[in-house]
């Protein structure tokens, strides 16, 4: 997990079927902790409106554990109430590095079906994309996309 490590920011749009297509700003922070073989894991995104003025879209908290060699557990708490569990594999080549997580467990949200989540790093540029499915919509869609910069 050391690529991730930083602060993030850039910008993103969330699609869906059931909601307006939305324009945000996001800031992604993987911060380690000296002694805990976990990654602390924060992002917080803002609606950017029409005029340019921002207020809070989404706030998420959580961690990032090594299960297995190359298997990872990310665990996160979202500010709707969702507490979310995702497990997946984290691979290299050159200089990119993927992460790409599948959810295994939801958690005080009944909507929600399925989520996976693909991280992609090359350099100090992250992208990023969120896929899911929900009760009203059973079929795997994009929700997220986004790029982000290390500062």
């Amino acid at each position: 997990m050391k690529p991730f490590l930083g602060v993030w920011r850039g910008t993103g749009v969330a699609v869906y079927p059931t909601i307006e297509t939305t324009q945000y700003r996001d800031e992604l922070t993987f911060r380690e902790h000296e002694g805990k073989p976990i990654v602390q894991v924060e992002q917080k995104t803002w609606r950017i409106h029409p005029d340019q003025t921002e207020t809070l879209l989404h706030w998420e908290f959580g961690f990032v554990r090594q299960v297995a060699d190359t298997t990872y557990e990310w665990v996160n708490a979202q500010n709707n109430g969702r507490v979310e569990v995702l497990k997946g594999e984290l691979s290299h080549s050159a200089e990119t590095w993927v992460l790409d997580l599948r959810s295994v467990a939801f958690a005080n949200d009944p909507r929600m079906l399925q989520s996976i989540r693909h991280f992609q790093i090359e350099g100090d540029q992250l992208r990023y994309t969120m896929t899911m499915a929900t009760q009203a919509h059973p079929a795997l869609e994009v929700h997220l996309q986004a790029e982000l910069r290390r500062v």
